[in-house]
């Protein structure tokens, strides 16, 4: 886990759970408002997903982080939405230790679950924050992903002048 600070607020990075196969895929997350949309393709596990992101009123695509297979599926946030944690179960397919499953629960809604709910359930919250990105571990499928959490820094209490 790591942190940053962005002005009035610290953006803490968490996980990535998961196995350790695939390579590496990150997202610069200074100047992100917000998560837009995730497309997640799965079957039997998760094959893979892709993040579209607000940056300065700006949307930008991720690229596909894993393989090709499985059925397509889109969430599509509202502008008053935002993700609040994201679940699933990591497990054996294939040969591989990979996310056999997701589930992401906004303040509004859950969206979910893609895959299949089996293997070791895990569990990412923003912990009273709001997920502002992803990062993860992909090749032919999603071998582990983990959230970037953007946290409100609350002012320090000021003592009564009397």
């Amino acid at each position: 886990m790591g942190w940053c600070t962005q002005a009035g607020s610290v953006v803490v990075r968490m996980g990535p759970c998961g196995g350790g196969g695939g390579g590496a895929r990150e997202v610069d997350t200074r100047g992100v408002d917000r998560v837009v949309k995730v497309v997640v393709r799965h079957g039997d596990t998760v094959d893979a997903v892709s993040v579209l992101y607000d940056r300065g009123g700006r949307e930008e695509w991720t690229d596909l982080w894993g393989g090709p297979g499985g059925a397509l599926a889109e969430i599509c946030l509202r502008p008053d939405e935002h993700l609040r944690s994201v679940e699933g179960h990591c497990g054996e397919f294939e040969g591989n230790y990979v996310v056999r499953s997701l589930t992401f629960l906004s303040n509004r809604r859950a969206y979910g679950p893609y895959g299949r709910t089996e293997g070791v359930p895990f569990a990412l919250p923003a912990a009273g924050g709001r997920i502002l990105g992803f990062h993860a571990r992909s090749g032919r499928h999603l071998d582990a992903i983990g959230t970037y959490v953007k946290v409100e820094l609350q002012p320090p209490p000021h003592a009564d002048d009397d």
